[in-house]
């Protein structure tokens, strides 16, 4: 990590999965040393949470039920393995005091979480909700189309409260979650076809790179909910500064780079895997008419964008180092070390307060090995030394002298057995 963090290679966050057990799955005590270390080297750690031990217990389960669909994957990854893995890794943060960014941020409990740990105890989390989650919901995987279904599978999954994304969009927009990603990773149908059979195997990811923008606009700017500012400090100046891009990213300025969007905000569009850019048939926003469209795109002063007509240049991407122990990250650590050190105080005793009196007393051992010596016993048979006799007994028959009587009618029924 401090190589990489360095000036040759620029790289200051460091993913870790608490999911894909036995593929990327880290333990508890291995994703404490790689926060220790991102900690030391000034780098911030991302974190993929879902109970990876959990998913797999589920999965099984479900298979073995016969649900073989993509219905299984919400079932084997419900809403509290998400849960209790940012609890997890919120607690490990704090702990190894590394800042966090939760990354893919899909129900309203993780979210929750994010936002009650930062206000409760003051650990160094940023929450990412992704425009899938603001936008989507997780009813599609019951869907009777099997392509259909399976174009929405991502992990964590959708949620399939309704109410989901615009409890995400709210938060965002009052600022409790920080800034929006996409988690773009694509495939076609015949490739999720790999698992139409087994719903584990079907391949993990969703579009979202090229309708962020606008789908935040829509749910977020247009219906209210954020102002124009809150949508550009969460889709360009928050990742700017977390990530120690900023000023040169996420502002105009002079001296920053020349990357400005010309917005129409009234501007309509239908969304459709017929007209977008991506190399992919399914579009997870497929037939959502949304409100802004980028009429004009700046890159480092270059037009690639003219009257929404790409004009980009295949190459003409430039890579960003991102430098360790961003200010707008670290400040926030320094002033949460500042506040615990001023808690971790020990308390003053006074040699009075410090004395024990050692001379005893002490518990007394059996034996001086320390072992019991179970031969021991307080119990006697002093007080049962008087044989006591009675007569009346005597006479008796023994209990083992069973009377010669054949029993023909007994209450539980006709017998004929000689007793």
């Amino acid at each position: 990590m401090k190589i990489v963090t360095g000036e040759e290679f620029g790289i200051n966050s460091f993913k870790v999965f608490m999911a894909y057990k036995d593929v990327m799955m880290l333990e508890d005590n291995e994703i404490i040393e790689c926060f220790k270390t991102a900690r030391e080297v000034g780098g911030i750690g991302q974190v993929h949470a879902e109970n990876g031990d959990v998913i797999v217990e589920n999965q099984q389960k479900l298979l073995k039920r016969g649900i073989t669909g993509p219905e299984g994957h919400p079932l084997s990854r419900p809403e509290e393995v998400e849960e209790e893995a940012v609890t997890r890794a919120c607690l490990i943060a704090a702990q190894t005091k590394c800042p966090l960014y939760i990354v893919h941020v899909m129900s309203k409990s993780a979210a929750n979480v994010i936002m009650n740990k930062r206000k409760s105890d003051g650990t160094i989390i940023f929450g990412e909700p992704i425009a899938a989650s603001l936008s989507c919901d997780g009813t599609h995987y019951y869907h009777r189309c099997w392509k259909h279904a399976a174009a929405y599978v991502l992990s964590p999954p959708l949620r399939e409260d309704t109410s989901t994304p615009a409890y995400l969009m709210e938060l965002l927009a009052k600022g409790d979650l920080d800034c929006t990603g996409t988690d773009n990773c694509t495939f076609s149908s015949a490739q999720k076809a790999l698992g139409i059979n087994d719903f584990t195997k079907i391949p993990n990811g969703v579009n979202g790179l090229e309708d962020r923008m606008s789908v935040i606009w829509e749910n977020g700017v247009h219906k209210g909910v954020m102002s124009p500012e809150r949508f550009v400090e969460v889709t360009s100046t928050a990742a700017a500064k977390i990530f120690n891009l900023y000023p040169r990213k996420g502002l105009i300025a002079p001296g920053s780079d020349a990357d400005i969007v010309v917005w129409d905000p009234e501007k309509t569009r239908v969304i459709s895997a017929k007209t977008h850019h991506h190399a992919v048939d399914f579009n997870i926003f497929e037939g959502m008419e949304v409100h802004g469209i980028a009429d004009w795109v700046i890159s480092r002063g270059k037009v690639v964008v003219e009257e929404g007509e790409m004009k980009h240049a295949r190459g003409a991407g430039k890579y960003c180092p991102t430098p360790p122990f961003s200010p707008y990250v670290y400040e926030k650590v320094k002033a949460a070390e500042e506040l615990r050190e001023k808690l971790w105080v020990p308390v003053a005793r006074s040699e009075e307060d410090m004395y024990v009196d050692m001379s005893g007393p002490y518990p007394q051992k059996d034996d001086d090995d320390g072992v019991a010596n179970q031969h021991k016993t307080s119990f006697s048979l002093d007080q049962h030394t008087e044989i006591k006799t009675d007569a009346s007994r005597d006479n008796k028959p023994a209990i083992d002298s069973k009377p010669q009587i054949r029993v023909r009618n007994p209450p539980g029924g006709k017998s004929s057995i000689m007793f």
